[in-house]
């Protein structure tokens, strides 16, 4: 690079640290006073109500039924005339029978192993101070999933300390959907701060990594394909601690709600059925088709996962690195989804970063991150909430650049599986070279 390139890099890099610092400022004071559009309140009163012995999974699922109708069979709910977002669209008093004093209904979408981790940590904060706190917790892992990300990328470009963090840094605080789950207190930025570590760390320390997994549950719709990961490489310790420690946290609400365990997952699967609605997502498709809480919708879903699976069987021996990023679009192609959950996605930009800093790769790298700023425009504010021509072409934009981010991440799988093919045939011929 001459010096006045560097000089030019150095300058648009300082540019996008600002910019990104900027908006994080503005996130955390949104995130502080969002109170009942913030997800993080809206948990807290579910956490009130399980303390109060009401099951909350319950009381949502019977107000949604009453009001729409059943989740599936004939006479079901179609989702694309009745687009629910909130269990609080369903019809209630306070004299609904079941409803805490002085609560709106409980919008209990997590499953109860997240319950069992939510209370301990925000269910017993008195409501004035669960923002500003949650909030702060949020910066905190945001923070240190940014050195996670800024330290892969530069083992990996081997770029100097200032120049690898700085981009890695700035990648990561411009990609809207890491701001939008600072603002609504949502628990996606932990969740994949975990994901990330439970998956490079599963060889290393499998039992760790199990626990990492079960947090990273806190948002099954977001982790749960990670999984993959070890188990295509037939490491199953890091499942089984999850599965585990994750029936531990599904009985001790039960036991406390006073109904069997599998009584609770069902209400809470048979409720969520209700709030499919989401973005840019295969879900959006079916929701469209009336697809939506049928066999054919679900056979969709599980024609995903299945794919999804063969592929990385197919080639288990990719980079780590390399599976996390299909298995992070495959996360959020399946059931709801907003805008904050394509946190996932924020790993991609430094992947893109880190093969358009590789000559070999240039090409591929800033095609793909050309798409993830295609959709992260298609995320922003700008043009997701107008309802005008020229917002809705960006929107479709972003739409059509999902599959083809599939399509770069499937390939950098089977390529990065070549790779270390030939590396272990390279290895094996020396071997043998050494013997004779």
């Amino acid at each position: 690079m001459t010096k006045t390139a560097k000089i030019g890099w150095n300058g648009l890099l300082a540019v996008g640290l600002a910019a990104g610092l900027a908006w994080t400022a503005y996130s955390a004071q949104r995130g502080w006073t969002m109170h009942g559009w913030s997800d993080a309140s809206r948990q807290w009163v579910v956490c009130q109500y399980v303390r109060a012995r009401i099951n909350p999974y319950e009381l949502a699922q019977r107000l949604l039924r009453d009001t729409f109708g059943p989740a599936t069979g004939p006479d079901r709910v179609r989702l694309k005339e009745h687009r629910i977002y909130s269990i609080s669209s369903a019809n209630w008093t306070p004299e609904t029978p079941g409803m805490l004093p002085g609560q709106p209904p409980p919008e209990a979408t997590y499953p109860p192993s997240t319950m069992s981790m939510l209370l301990p940590t925000i269910g017993f904060l008195p409501e004035r101070r669960l923002l500003p706190v949650y909030t702060t917790a949020n910066l905190v892992f945001l923070a240190l999933l940014l050195v996670q990300l800024a330290q892969w990328f530069r083992a990996e470009t081997r770029w100097s300390r200032g120049a690898a963090w700085g981009t890695a840094v700035a990648l990561g605080m411009l990609w809207p959907p890491l701001q939008y789950g600072i603002q609504n207190g949502q628990a996606g930025i932990v969740s994949m701060l975990c994901a990330w570590l439970a998956v490079r760390r599963s060889d290393r320390t499998p039992v760790a990594a199990g626990f990492l997994f079960l947090a990273a549950l806190v948002k099954p719709s977001m982790a749960l394909l990670f999984f993959i990961v070890p188990l295509v490489r037939g490491n199953w310790r890091p499942i089984w601690t999850a599965f585990f420690a994750g029936l531990l946290l599904t009985i001790l609400p039960a036991v406390w709600l006073r109904e069997w365990p599998w009584v609770l997952l069902a209400q809470w699967v048979d409720l969520c059925r209700y709030v499919l609605q989401g973005a840019f997502t295969v879900q959006e498709v079916l929701n469209a088709l009336g697809w939506e809480n049928t066999g054919r919708g679900l056979a969709v879903v599980l024609g995903i996962w299945g794919a999804t699976l063969a592929w990385c069987v197919r080639h288990r021996r990719a980079r780590t690195e390399a599976l996390f990023a299909l298995l992070a679009l495959a996360n959020l192609a399946w059931t709801y989804h907003e805008r904050h959950d394509f946190v996932l996605l924020a790993f991609l930009l430094v992947w893109f970063a880190a093969q358009a800093a590789t000559p070999e790769r240039r090409g591929r790298g800033w095609l793909g991150l050309a798409l993830c700023a295609v959709l992260g425009a298609a995320l922003a504010d700008v043009f997701y909430v107008p309802d005008l021509p020229w917002a809705h072409a960006v929107r479709w934009a972003g739409r059509l650049a999902i599959p083809a981010l599939w399509a770069l991440t499937t390939l950098d799988v089977r390529a990065s599986d070549a790779e270390n093919r030939d590396q272990r045939t390279e290895d094996g011929k020396t071997l043998e070279t050494g013997f004779v």
